[in-house]
């Protein structure tokens, strides 16, 4: 009769663990990941300190799906009646309007700015699309900006008809571009510093970096680490700003997930899947690129090509010694002064002719080489595939003879 009635208690019990542990266990990881939040909008809001006339800022965009997700984002205290021209910052991966500060902070004496984390990345929530394909995704993002750009930037009456000018880095540049082919109505100029996805190839170190973002490598070792790294920098007493990059590197992107699905990576190639030259091909907006000297993920080579394909007649510029990561205050002056110079143009760039190059770089599938791993695994050497194929096979023409 005892095992019996302690086989019956046991049962009720282990039924009862099994339906309410979801119950008790889901307010517990919220209230962990809004911790988590919290700490990093406190550092966040300690690193605008440093410069004063700046701002945060929250909106709550409503996803297809129904969903409320609350987008953050910086900006200047000019207004509209200024008469300056509106000027939105996107970053690139793994990072958040914190790195673009310096940027910000010279940027902010002549343009109104909104500098956007984008969804899934910094302190922006995410859009739920772990389960979503590549192209859902980018389309899922671009939805979102738009809908910034709307709501937020062009809200007021007075610039509701006034398209805006976007600067955007690295991944950031991959969804300006979408934006700018989707609704060309929003936008009047394009900056792209370190743009990923126009060629698929990577740089010398891309093939690092693509195993790291396809296998979450960095991401995992990190968050085991985080107890050990939390403490230690508190003792050390570094700076804010290196705290809140910590802590946001340790934290769960959605958008490393997202990233993900647009890399593929093997032992012989690195290469962005979906390369958006031919859409680069169609901005109608004016455009100007700036590459890094020292970038070893976004090749300076690329710009050779683009200059190439294009017969000179696209803005590119180089930055001397500058990194991938060129947001700092050694070279924001000098990427501010092209910010001016871009939005004070009033001759569009001549771009259209990227589609034929496009097409022919397709046709004979130079996009199917990409940063190699040589022989010896501790070097990565980059195939410079598209200055090769255009010395060696390839005769552009703007006319087509």
């Amino acid at each position: 009769m005892r095992v019996y009635f302690v086989a019956s208690v046991v049962a009720v019990l282990g039924g009862a663990i099994v339906i309410w542990r979801p119950i008790l266990l889901f307010p517990q990881k919220i209230t962990r990941a809004t911790r988590a939040k919290r700490r990093l909008l406190r550092l966040r809001d300690r690193c605008l300190t440093a410069y004063p006339g700046l701002s945060s800022g929250k909106a709550w965009y409503q996803t297809n799906s129904g969903r409320s997700v609350c987008l953050r984002y910086l900006r200047n205290e000019r207004s509209a009646d200024d008469g300056e021209a509106t000027l939105l910052i996107l970053h690139g991966a793994y990072a958040s309007t914190v790195a673009l500060l310096p940027l910000v902070d010279v940027v902010r004496n002549t343009h109104r700015v909104f500098a956007l984390d984008l969804p899934g990345w910094g302190v922006s929530d995410d859009l739920g699309l772990r389960d979503a394909d590549a192209e859902g995704c980018t389309d899922a993002v671009i939805d979102a900006v738009r809908w910034f750009v709307d709501a937020v930037i062009r809200h007021d009456g007075r610039t509701k008809a006034k398209p805006i000018a976007v600067y955007a880095h690295s991944l950031g540049a991959y969804y300006a571009v979408g934006l700018a082919r989707r609704h060309p109505e929003l936008v009047s100029d394009l900056v792209l510093a370190c743009p990923v996805g126009l060629f698929p190839t990577l740089g010398d170190c891309g093939a690092y970096w693509a195993f790291l973002f396809v296998t979450f490598a960095h991401h995992r070792l990190l968050r085991v680490l985080r107890w050990i790294l939390f403490p230690f920098l508190d003792a050390c007493k570094t700076g804010v700003e290196t705290r809140f990059r910590v802590r946001l590197a340790c934290s769960a992107f959605e958008g490393a997930h997202v990233l993900a699905k647009q890399i593929r990576f093997d032992p012989c190639n690195s290469l962005w899947k979906r390369p958006n030259l031919e859409a680069f091909s169609a901005v109608e907006t004016r455009v100007s690129l700036i590459f890094g000297e020292r970038d070893s993920l976004v090749p300076e080579h690329q710009a050779e090509c683009l200059l190439r394909l294009t017969e000179g007649r696209l803005d590119c510029r180089s930055l001397r010694e500058a990194p991938h990561c060129l947001h700092t205050k050694r070279f924001a002056p000098q990427i501010a002064q092209i910010i001016h110079d871009v939005t004070g143009r009033s001759a569009p760039s001549k771009i259209g002719m990227l589609a034929e190059g496009a097409r022919r770089l397709k046709e004979i599938e130079a996009h199917a080489v990409g940063a190699s791993l040589s022989k010896r695994v501790s070097s990565i050497r980059i195939v410079r595939v598209y200055e090769t194929v255009l010395d060696a096979q390839l005769e552009f023409s703007v006319t087509g003879a």
